[in-house]
């Protein structure tokens, strides 16, 4: 499966000059069975890119395609059924328990006025295991705690089973301990399932760590984008976060890693 973006550009203003386009010009394209990283600074585009490769935007002009089929042609519950999503705030208004918010992911493949099928339920119960909440299960969202609340979202979108997987600072409210498994579940899941995710991070040694590629946006353009190994460089950082840095390969995680001087 193949996401191509062809001269993507978008404002929240229809009017808006070139000044004031959140995306400019964008032209890329993101392949099943790898993991690609998105990193630039606060404002720099990137909730807004995925938003717009969701479906949830509409961009002021160019293309967006799933499979050479513009994204924009899909009905609401075929585009559920190819991507799923992960923000970094999950708000609900209604206090649903976790088992809900999980079934939740099913909807897609539920027909209307139907009941979850045992395969839904059984699946919903598989993911909540594997995401380490099942004895969260008849608590209510909206007494969990932020880490909680997020793996039960990552729980909901397992449970979509789609092709494709968008993570928008997906463990900015977890623990390190829930980032690395829930990371490992995203890895696993690109390599056996060749699922294709793209995920925001503000942390760049977790995007090198992890991700195949990595997307570096600036002011709405890309300004790097191809292998972790050679995006990450201490020129990159410095023009696009405006701080010194060094950049060394880490023999323990196997990849480049980002070190900052005190002083």
């Amino acid at each position: 499966m193949k996401i191509s973006l062809h001269n993507i550009s978008f404002s929240y203003d229809d009017n808006s000059s070139d000044d004031g386009m959140i995306i400019k010009n964008f032209t890329g394209s993101f392949c099943s069975g790898s993991f690609y990283s998105v990193i630039g600074p606060n404002g720099s585009g990137k909730t807004t890119l995925l938003d717009l490769i969701s479906g949830f935007l509409k961009p002021l002009s160019g293309d967006i395609e799933i499979d050479s089929t513009p994204i924009l042609s899909f009905s609401k519950k075929n585009l559920a059924k190819l991507i799923s999503i992960v923000s970094q705030d999950y708000a609900v208004n209604f206090p649903f328990c976790v088992k809900d918010i999980i079934l939740m992911g099913r909807h897609p493949y539920i027909p209307r006025f139907s009941p979850p099928s045992a395969e839904d339920i059984q699946k919903a119960e598989n993911m909540m295991d594997i995401c380490g909440i099942s004895h969260l299960q008849d608590r209510k969202i909206n007494e969990l705690s932020g880490g909680e609340r997020q793996r039960c979202v990552f729980a909901r979108a397992l449970c979509q089973d789609t092709p494709i997987l968008l993570l928008d600072e997906a463990f900015s409210n977890m623990d390190i301990h829930h980032t690395l498994q829930m990371l490992q579940l995203v890895k696993y899941s690109v390599k056996d399932n060749n699922k294709l995710v793209i995920s925001v991070f503000h942390d760049l040694n977790l995007a090198s760590t992890w991700s195949d590629a990595i997307l570096v946006l600036k002011k709405g353009e890309i300004r790097a984008f191809g292998r972790s190994s050679d995006v990450l460089t201490e020129e990159t950082i410095k023009e696009v976060f405006e701080v010194n840095s060094i950049v060394e390969y880490n023999e323990h995680v196997h990849a480049k890693q980002v070190y900052y001087p005190t002083h």
